[in-house]
């Protein structure tokens, strides 16, 4: 499995649902731009990066295939969203 070499974590200002938006580097060799730190009823999650198809329904462009891929990469990138100070 890929190692997360870098989080990298940029806060929205405004109050709505997305709280921040996230850069993950993995191996050092490759970077996943666009996942969103969200707030949900159940508190806080990771969404994918996607884009609408030509049907208008949104389709991930990155997603991990494995539960422990999937963990790992949110548990990372909620992890430095903790660390990273609100301005």
């Amino acid at each position: 499995m890929a190692e997360i070499t870098e989080v990298r974590i940029f806060r929205t200002r405004e109050g709505g649902v997305v709280k921040a938006y996230a850069s993950v580097t993995l191996d050092g060799e490759f970077v996943i731009r666009g996942l969103k730190v969200l707030e949900g009823e159940n508190g806080l999650w990771v969404g994918m990066p996607g884009r609408k198809d030509r049907n208008g329904e949104f389709r991930d462009t990155f997603h991990p295939i494995t539960r422990e891929a999937r963990e790992k990469l949110v548990s990372a990138v909620l992890e430095e969203f903790d660390r990273t100070p609100a301005e």
